[in-house]
């Protein structure tokens, strides 16, 4: 059987040697990082956030020198909308003082969450590729993804693209999109776009007065529009006297061709 006042005894007299050694224990000082939670944001997204404050502390050693100090720094922004300046809080255990906190006020602008699809590019040296999906979702602050025009990878020869949000200033660092990568399932050659000239010859007998018009944009391989200065066309219905207009038919080049179809005007005379 237990002997009782023994044990209290034992009890007090450990509780009286730890208060006594708390007590003794030196006083220090201590300067750490630590990660700035943001609470109570709801739907929406909080700009201008540091991810982490600069803290400097005070109090017993034994527990300011722990490796696992429990210290942590939170902002509140509960019904918050819009721009907000904000204190910094700090949470620490009883005995130890925060004497420092940097930044101590946090200035920001809590934004709606805005959702859309956008396009897919990938970048590849001398090929086109075609990705599977070809359009992902974007998700972030309403101000980044309005100006999102598409999501941008690099195609590194591995069957999967990684993907950032872009916009025309560049990268959108507030904006995740889903999937974040995409799979390669077509590598193309490139395709290049030139403009050249388009020349008429008509048969023996006739020639040409007037035609519009005289040049055109072509799109094709980089080998195959190289030297390739102009295009020789003619009527669908083929030259006679007078004013033709209509489509006209081009002698391109393999793999070449014209960026839509292509229509035109003639007025031929006789020689």
């Amino acid at each position: 059987m237990r002997d009782w006042p023994a044990w209290l005894l034992s009890l007090l007299l450990a509780l009286a040697a730890w208060y006594s050694l708390r007590e003794r224990a030196p006083v220090v000082e201590r300067a750490l990082s630590a990660p700035l939670q943001v609470v109570g944001l709801g739907h929406g997204v909080a700009e201008g956030v540091p991810k982490e404050v600069f803290l400097r502390v005070r109090g017993p050693a034994p527990l300011v020198e722990g490796r696992n100090l429990p210290v942590s720094a939170y902002l509140d922004l509960s019904g918050v909308e819009g721009p907000f300046a904000r204190e910094v809080q700090v949470a620490a255990p009883q005995g130890v003082k925060v004497l420092e906190v940097r930044p101590a006020r946090v200035e920001g602008r809590v934004e709606a969450l805005l959702t859309r699809t956008l396009p897919v590019e990938v970048y590849a040296q001398g090929a086109w590729v075609r990705t599977e999906p070809d359009r992902v979702e974007a998700k972030g602050p309403r101000s980044q993804v309005e100006v999102a025009v598409s999501a941008l990878g690099i195609d590194l020869g591995t069957g999967e693209v990684a993907l950032t949000a872009f916009g025309p200033e560049g990268p959108l660092p507030g904006v995740e999109v889903s999937p974040s990568r995409v799979k390669v399932v077509a590598r193309e050659e490139a395709l290049f776009r030139k403009e050249v000239a388009l020349v008429l010859k008509p048969p023996p007998g006739l020639k040409v007065l007037e035609y519009t018009p005289k040049a055109l944009e072509v799109v094709g391989p980089k080998k195959a529009l190289e030297g390739l200065e102009a295009v020789e066309a003619r009527p669908q219905g083929g030259f006679r006297p007078g004013e033709v207009a209509g489509p006209w038919v081009l002698d391109l080049p393999p793999g070449v061709r014209p960026l839509g179809q292509v229509w035109g005007r003639v007025r031929l005379g006789l020689q």
